[in-house]
């Protein structure tokens, strides 16, 4: 589902993240930890697409499609999303319900679109 391959993101003239490798297949779930500092966030954001987080080499594929150079607009569309670690509350309703919502949204709107 997602294969990031040798992967070497910059801001700027800082390099952020550097020979960075992952697969995550259809199904599996993964957690990202680690200090502060150590290119969580950094990953998370290049994956979405913000565009300044700039990758110099390596390529990202998202089922398949390689979105490296793809604009973010174009990221969502594909159905990459994120949860921040500290969602927002709402009374009674988990964030597993809230990531499901998401989903079916998204559905919803590519299948309009198509």
């Amino acid at each position: 589902m997602l294969q990031i391959e040798d992967l070497q993101v910059r801001i700027g003239d800082r390099e952020v993240l550097k020979h960075i490798d992952l697969v995550i297949k259809p199904g599996e779930t993964h957690i990202l930890f680690g200090p502060n500092g150590s290119g969580k966030t950094s990953l998370l954001m290049t994956v979405m697409g913000y565009p300044q987080y700039r990758v110099v080499a390596g390529k990202i594929y998202f089922k398949g499609v390689d979105i490296t150079d793809m604009p973010i607009h174009e990221r969502a569309r594909l159905g990459i999303g994120m949860s921040y670690q500290r969602p927002p509350t709402i009374n009674g309703l988990k964030t597993r319900k809230m990531v499901e919502i998401g989903r079916a949204s998204c559905r919803e709107r590519v299948s309009s679109v198509v």
